[in-house]
């Protein structure tokens, strides 16, 4: 499916038109045609579940997100995923990256890989909601983006992650309340 997916879209995708638009809705118009030829060349395509959801489009019982980036912007650090979310998946995840350049108004690359096969030497656990799975530089990432791990060691490194961030955080929360406790 994946291999499907990067062929169709590389045969298909286009820039869209942007005139006056910002980042956000450039992105926007791109991941709305990439939906559009999903629709349009796979059979059991499903919407979002909801605003919230984590795919943007489903095809068969795969998640699919898409993750657009600009590479005439210098430095960017997407959020991928809860780690609560990740950890609770019920269905296949597939990211779908698709690299643009807003002034050259052209689609450079795109591919897909399972959150699995993302390659751990670009990602960290931030502090959003109860840790959030982001690259932690797009331009690296894109260097090479797929790991050589298997699911169960990814997994794995995953779970290790997991809890240094919320050693990390008991750290930072305990240091906080100290602060508070001395005024």
């Amino acid at each position: 499916m994946i291999t499907n997916l990067d062929n169709i879209l590389k045969e298909h995708l286009v820039y869209p038109e942007s005139k006056n638009l910002q980042q956000r809705g450039i992105a926007d118009k791109i991941e709305e045609r990439c939906n559009l030829i999903i629709k349009q060349n796979f059979p059991d395509v499903a919407d979002p579940r909801s605003r919230r959801s984590i795919e943007d489009i489903t095809i068969g019982d795969t998640y699919v997100d898409h993750k657009s980036s600009d590479e005439a912007l210098e430095f960017k650090m997407p959020n991928l995923i809860s780690i609560d979310r990740l950890i609770n998946l019920d269905k296949p995840l597939v990211y779908n990256f698709i690299i643009y350049n807003s002034e050259n108004k052209t689609i450079v690359k795109n591919f897909s890989l399972s959150v699995y096969e993302l390659n751990w030497d670009h990602l960290s656990i931030q502090n959003l909601g109860k840790g959030q799975l982001q690259i932690k530089n797009m331009k690296e990432f894109l260097k090479n983006p797929k790991s050589s791990m298997s699911k169960d060691a990814w997994l794995q490194r995953l779970k290790a992650e997991a809890i240094v961030f919320y050693d990390r955080l008991i750290k930072k929360t305990q240091d906080r309340k100290k602060l508070w406790m001395s005024l």
